[in-house]
């Protein structure tokens, strides 16, 4: 006997019948495979695409120009909590430990991975690097900033003869002096595996602490 299934004649033999219903329900289980097949394999490249946006997400990097001067702050915070208060030797100390734990963290971030910036582009170690320097370089003019506004107060009251211009410039040296210090730190660090501490370097020349000191108390009692 011959019948017709889906326009293709089947042949039955003699003594077999057709449950029509049973097929039926074998052809409607098929489209249903059919459409779940065509379904998983539409949400296959959506599920690929979210997990790849995900991770260039997570390995995004926005880089912040108050990142070097709020670690500086915490550490300075740290110190006046400790101590009470903290001196011009302090401030130094805390920016050459900042450069390096953040050039630490650049290292460490780029040892395996592979980072981005916000626009999508690839981040290599270089830029950041490049891009810390930079806020080194902001810091250093910024601390010099506040205390030549500072002496230029004191020296207008008649509290100091005349800005310290030669201590602004020794200021300077001696914050690059403690980011080399502190790098040198750094690299010992990782060989030996010790944390990177602050400790109480004194760089540059003690009268140009005093200075510096004496000007930052003549400036609170000011205020």
């Amino acid at each position: 006997m011959a019948i017709s299934i889906s326009n293709y004649p089947v042949y039955l033999q003699d003594g077999l019948k057709l449950d029509r219903d049973c097929l039926k329900s074998q052809e409607s289980q098929n489209e249903g495979r059919k459409v779940f097949d065509r379904d998983s394999l539409e949400v296959s490249p959506l599920s690929k695409n979210r997990e790849i946006l995900m991770d260039r997400i997570k390995h995004t990097v926005v880089q912040s120009a108050a990142s070097l001067s709020d670690m500086r702050a915490g550490i300075l915070k740290e110190i006046r909590e400790e101590k009470g208060q903290y001196a011009y030797s302090d401030v130094v100390n805390a920016c050459g430990l900042s450069y390096a734990r953040l050039y630490a963290e650049i290292e460490q971030r780029h040892k395996n991975e592979q980072y981005y910036e916000t626009d999508g582009t690839s981040l290599t170690e270089e830029v950041e690097i490049e891009w810390l320097d930079m806020q080194y370089e902001q810091e250093v003019e910024w601390q010099k900033s506040c205390a030549r506004i500072a002496a230029q107060g004191q020296a207008f009251q008649g509290n100091i003869p005349k800005t310290p211009t030669k201590e602004m410039e020794e200021l300077e040296d001696a914050f690059y002096q403690a980011r080399d210090a502190y790098m040198k730190l750094h690299r010992e660090s990782r060989q030996t595996g010790k944390p990177l501490v602050l400790h109480n370097y004194m760089f540059g020349n003690s009268q140009m602490y005093e200075m510096l000191n004496r000007l930052g108390n003549l400036q609170r009692r000011v205020k």
